[in-house]
This record gives C-alpha cells, sequence and structure tokens, in this order.
C-alpha cells in the first residue's frame, strides 16, 4: 500500500495518506479530480483525475483536468516531491503585476510622525517583494496591506495628536 501526498485547495502538502484515505476526501471540498497527488515512484504530481483508475476511482475521462507542468529540475527527482510541492499549473505562470509595497511611506511616517508604527509599517513593505519571489501573491498582497495600514495609523497618530494639542491650548486659553 502506497502513501500518498496532495496539494490542498489551501495551496499546502498534505499527506502521507493511504489511498483509501484519498479516496474519503473525495467529496468532502478538500480534494476533486483536479487536486495535484503524488506517491514514491511517480516521476511528477499529477491531477487525481489521471491517476483515478489506479486508485479504483469512476472519475471518467470528461474530469482529466490539463496536463500539470513539472517545476525544472525536479520531474526526475521523486525524493524532492514530499518535502516541497514540485509542481505548478499554467496558471501558476499567469504574470503579476507590480504589487505596491508602500516602503516610502512607511519610511517617511517613521522619520516624520510616529515612529513605532511607522517601523511596522517598514517591516511589512520589506516583506512584500520577498513573498512574490517565493510566489506566494496573497501573502504579498497582505503585507502590502498592512504595510499600508500602519504607515496610515502612523500618519493618523500625528493628526490626532495635533488636534488634540490644539484642543488643549484653546481650553487652556479659555479658562484664563
Amino acid at each position: 500500500m502506497s502513501n500518498w501526498y496532495y496539494a490542498g485547495s489551501d495551496r499546502q502538502q498534505h499527506g502521507p495518506v493511504s489511498a483509501e484515505a484519498l479516496k474519503e476526501l473525495i467529496g468532502t471540498g478538500h480534494i476533486d479530480a483536479y487536486t495535484l497527488v503524488w506517491r514514491e515512484g511517480m516521476p511528477q504530481w499529477v491531477a487525481l483525475a489521471e491517476v483515478s483508475a489506479e486508485l479504483g476511482l469512476a472519475m471518467g475521462t470528461a474530469s482529466v483536468p490539463p496536463p500539470v507542468q513539472p517545476v525544472p529540475g525536479t520531474a526526475g527527482n521523486p525524493y524532492a516531491a514530499p518535502s516541497t510541492p514540485a509542481y505548478t499549473t499554467p496558471q501558476a505562470h499567469t504574470p503579476v503585476g507590480p504589487i505596491p509595497n508602500h516602503l516610502v511611506w512607511g519610511i517617511l511616517t517613521t522619520l516624520l510622525c510616529c515612529w513605532p508604527f511607522g517601523v511596522v509599517a517598514i517591516v511589512y513593505a520589506t516583506k512584500v517583494e520577498s513573498r512574490r519571489a517565493e510566489g506566494d501573491i496573497e501573502g504579498a498582497w497582505e503585507a502590502s496591506r498592512k504595510a499600508r495600514l500602519w504607515a496610515l495609523w502612523s500618519a493618523g497618530s500625528v493628526g490626532i495628536a495635533v488636534v488634540v494639542g490644539i484642543a488643549f491650548a484653546v481650553i487652556t486659553e479659555m479658562t484664563r
């Protein structure tokens, strides 16, 4: 009985699981015919529909997805597959436009506004490009959003401090 690995809907590798456990996951929302699977002895990750006969599944040929493109340099190395998902789909090669990192705003708010919030903005801004380079597009957008949010908090905190300062000066002047 072979152990199987699969790439879940969360784009993370799961396993090892038995063939029976893999069959039980079908229809639960975790895996479907397009889910990429791998077991020792296979040269690369394939769609579940491509190995349905081996597993005794009746998926039919209509559900077979387009072929999976292996990551260069991993197709003949089954030992690389369990530790890192050695697969990409054609959609994964779709170019992604620039993701704003808001680093300039982080630096400016650190220097001119509230530095604790600005430093957090800089930290998130520096994560954008590294996550994008790793292929974690969702993570890059999340880091971009957080960098912008912390830069806004930094600038907003100065605005609040100015309003409170003016209100305090007016109240002090009125009580004289």
